[in-house]
């Protein structure tokens, strides 16, 4: 027999729809115009197999252009009956008012400057999520707002909405950050309990031990460590941030040397390795293993602790 059902899911990057690493899952890829009826077969389809996702207890990050609202809203109720945690991420589909329903159901929201800008509207989600128990993450691409400087998004409102529980997540891959002004943030932020992460392209600067010292989560890669004064500089970076009560993440990308990663591992960081595994009986195997074992918290990475915005 023919099958002549709609094709539902293909796997896709991070902007494509949903992907899946560390449990972190991605759905569908947006299709060509098609035949309403088609359509509505299909997105039937998705939902269901949405749904069958959140049953096998698959932690879902969902981006809210891959469903219908009505679609992701029922999904929500039932990963808060089942105790799963689900994400989505906020590309400014969806009104305020819709958002905050998904949070009622303890839907964890990511979402950022270019999305939605609005102090206004972020606080409104952020009371939300703080009610149900779940989480609002930020992602700041623009530059920091200065103090007094108007914009959609002044440093008052930022800092209130830290102190009042919102996640703020920082990359310098785009932009030089002032990382003096993110440590003040970073220590209002542990005061209450939120995180503040930033993620670290390039060389490696002494003000991120400052950073880490302050509270902020520091992710880098080992693309970072080229030598060993920068080697040195990254055990000093992770055991700042265990210090102040968070940790320096790194990514293993190159192949590892097992002595650098020793030294990180007692400096407190947390290893993720991209490389393939090595031999289990390996010393290198014996460092994977042990690594295993740190794992960072769900918010203290925007979509995936493998990827850095």
């Amino acid at each position: 027999m023919i099958d002549d059902r709609p094709e539902v899911c293909k796997t896709g990057g991070i902007r494509a729809g949903l992907t899946s690493a560390e449990g972190v899952g991605y759905l569908g890829r947006r299709t060509m115009d098609k035949h309403p009826v088609e359509r509505g077969i299909e997105n039937v389809l998705k939902t269901y197999e949405l749904l069958d996702r959140v049953r096998t207890r698959q932690a879902l990050t969902i981006r809210d252009d891959q469903f219908e609202f009505t679609a992701l809203l029922d999904a929500a109720a039932y990963a808060r009956r089942r105790r799963i945690f689900m994400g989505v991420l906020d590309t400014g589909r969806f009104a305020v008012e819709e958002l905050e329903s998904l949070a009622r159901q303890r839907v964890r929201i990511l979402t950022s400057d270019e999305a939605r800008p609005r102090p206004g509207e972020l606080a409104i989600i952020l009371r939300a999520c703080r009610a149900s128990r779940s989480f609002l993450a930020f992602l700041h691409e623009a530059a920091l707002p200065g103090a007094g400087e108007e914009g959609p998004l002044s440093a008052q409102a930022l800092e209130d909405l830290v102190v009042s529980g919102m996640d703020l997540h920082v990359s310098n891959r785009q932009r030089e950050r002032g990382l003096g002004a993110l440590a003040a943030l970073a220590r209002k932020a542990r005061q209450r309990r939120s995180f503040v992460v930033h993620y670290h392209h390039g060389p490696l600067v002494p003000e991120l031990e400052r950073l880490g010292a302050a509270g902020a989560w520091i992710h880098f890669s080992d693309r970072s460590i080229p030598d060993e004064d920068a080697a040195g500089l990254a055990c000093g970076i992770a055991r700042a941030a265990a210090g102040g009560g968070s940790r320096a993440a790194v990514s293993i990308e190159r192949p590892p040397q097992p002595e650098v990663l020793v030294r990180l591992w007692n400096a407190g960081a947390v290893l993720r390795f991209l490389t393939p595994p090595a031999d289990p009986c390996s010393p290198l195997g014996a460092i994977e293993r042990r690594a295993a074992k740190r794992k960072l918290p769900l918010r203290a990475a925007y979509l995936s602790d493998i990827f850095l915005p």
